[in-house]
Order: structure tokens, then C-alpha cells, then sequence
């Protein structure tokens, strides 16, 4: 059976015991764990509080996505690398907290739209020397995420992708395939490295941006996410990463992106204004029956 996900941001306005609740309802086997929930964010420092979610997290096949917003593991500014270093290391010991195998991370990047120097490799070297040496002490495998295919963004091809994880070589250190920001390049991911993914974000892309609903996608990613599963017999999450803010007035109180095509657009099937907690789960329900029949079940 498909272990399908969900990312906890989708629900950033709720509690996470209340995010958890919904999961369970929908059915969801999987969850990735944004510690960045608004809720989760405020009280990281209470140690009562973040005990007290590990019954509630346990319920799930749990992956945990390290703090990325505002942070930079190659910035050659010291003190942002430095607390990209100190929070990845705190979402390690989160993983471990909550019993998750697997912790996504983000490469690092050059801060203008200008390809990374050396500067800002050396930094993302140390990043994962540092990160890989408390993850093999915990047990946790750290999942290098792709990037957009940007010219100032580390490891967004294949090529560099696979060469990190040759160079580090490490047991603990492996990938997460977001099918979106990979584009038409899912295929060859999927064929050069499909031994080296263990975790999977997935959602639409229209108008070349992503975390749209994937049954609207402009990008069809159904030929590479059935190689990954059924050739190459990948059995961990597929977690749907979607965005709020793509969706029209009545999901997320936000207009449609100007760039939208709105032909391609079906407008919801009820005239009244939902709460957005039940549009969100009637939007959950859709792309999981969608997943399931793009890739078999």
C-alpha cells in the first residue's frame, strides 16, 4: 500500500495536535513535521509542551523538515551559518525525540542570483560535516533536498545532487525528491539516484511555479513516480507538499496568482464560503484519491 503524507505547513494556522487529528481522520499514513508551524515555533522552548507531542506524533510514519526559512548552511556571513548549523542540529535531536528515521535539509545557496564560489561550498561542506557527525551519533538520516534549478542554488541538478553524496559517501546522508521543484528533470533523478531516495515531497506545477495542487500539474510526473515505485520499489512517504497561498479567496483569503492560467482552474463545487480548515481537508482528500490513481495502488 502507498504510504502517503501530508506536510504539516498546509495546516499552518493550527495546532499540531489538531493538524494530527486531521491526518488521522483523512487517513494519512505519513506526515512530515515542519517544526516552523506557527503554533510549534511559539512554544520550542518548552520542554513539557514538546514531550507532549511524541504520543500524538507517534501515530504516524514521521519524517521531520529541518528550519529553513531565514537560514543559509552556505552563507559566508558566519552568524547565519552558524545558527543554520545550531538549528539543524536541534531538528536532529527533534527527529530523534519523535522517533522519525529521516530529516529533510536544505542545501545551501549564494544569497544573489549569481552562481556559489568556493566560499559558499566550503561553508556548505562544513555545514554537512558538522550536521552528518551529530545525525550518525543519533541515528537519524539527513535528506538533502533538491532545490529549484536556479544559477545561485547548490545541488539542483542531478549531477551535483549525486556528486555531494559521493563525495560524503555516508550512510546518513541520503535525498528527498521534491517532484515539483525537479520539474521534467523527475526522470533522470529517478533513474540516477533512486537508491539514494528516501523521502518524497510532491505537488503541482503551473505556470513553472509549484506546491499547486498536483492534479492541476502543467508538469505530468506520473511516468517517473510509477518507475520510482513499482521498477525501483521505493516503499517509504510521499508526502504532498502543498501551498495555501496558490489557492483562490475562498481556501486561503488570497487572490489567484496573476500568472494563473484560470481556464485551467475548476471553480469549488459549493457556492457557500467553508471554514478553510474543511476546504483544506477537501482539498487533502482530492490529492490523495488523485495520487492513488496516478500510481496504482
Amino acid at each position: 500500500m502507498i504510504k502517503i503524507g501530508c506536510s504539516t505547513l498546509f495546516f499552518w494556522e493550527y495546532p499540531i495536535e489538531e493538524i494530527a487529528d486531521i491526518f488521522q481522520d483523512l487517513g494519512l499514513r505519513c506526515m512530515e513535521f515542519f517544526p516552523e508551524n506557527p503554533d510549534f515555533w511559539k512554544k520550542r522552548d518548552s520542554l513539557d509542551y514538546v514531550n507532549s507531542l511524541k504520543d500524538v506524533l507517534s501515530k504516524f510514519c514521521l519524517t521531520v523538515h529541518a528550519p529553513y526559512i531565514e537560514l543559509n548552511p552556505s552563507s559566508i556571513n558566519p552568524y547565519i551559518q552558524k545558527a543554520s548549523i545550531m538549528e539543524t542540529l536541534w531538528a536532529i535531536e527533534l527527529a530523534n525525540l519523535y522517533g522519525a528515521k529521516y530529516l529533510t535539509i536544505h542545501p545551501g545557496k549564494r544569497p544573489t542570483s549569481r552562481a556559489p564560489t568556493e566560499d559558499e561550498y566550503i561553508k556548505f561542506y562544513e555545514y554537512l560535516d558538522i550536521s552528518l557527525k551529530y545525525a550518525e551519533e543519533k541515528n537519524i538520516i539527513l535528506c538533502l533536498e533538491n532545490p529549484r534549478k536556479k544559477v545561485n542554488n547548490i545541488c539542483y541538478s542531478v549531477e551535483e545532487m549525486k556528486s555531494v553524496l559521493e563525495k560524503f559517501n555516508s550512510k546518513n546522508l541520503k535525498m528527498t525528491l521534491d517532484f515539483a521543484h525537479a520539474r521534467e528533470n523527475s526522470s533522470n533523478f529517478v533513474d540516477e539516484l533512486h537508491e539514494q531516495i528516501k523521502n518524497v515531497h510532491i505537488s503541482g506545477v503551473i505556470d513553472n511555479k509549484d506546491h499547486y495542487p498536483l492534479r492541476y500539474s502543467m508538469v505530468d510526473f506520473s511516468e517517473p513516480l510509477k518507475k520510482l515505485v513499482h521498477e525501483y520499489g521505493y516503499k517509504n512517504c510521499i508526502n504532498l507538499e502543498l501551498n495555501d497561498l496558490n489557492y483562490n479567496k475562498e481556501l486561503s483569503n488570497q487572490p489567484f496568482k496573476k500568472r494563473l492560467n484560470r481556464k485551467r482552474w475548476p471553480t469549488l463545487e459549493s457556492k457557500t464560503f467553508l471554514k478553510a480548515r474543511d476546504e483544506k481537508i477537501s482539498e487533502v482528500i482530492k490529492e490523495i484519491e488523485y495520487l492513488e490513481e496516478l500510481i496504482g495502488k
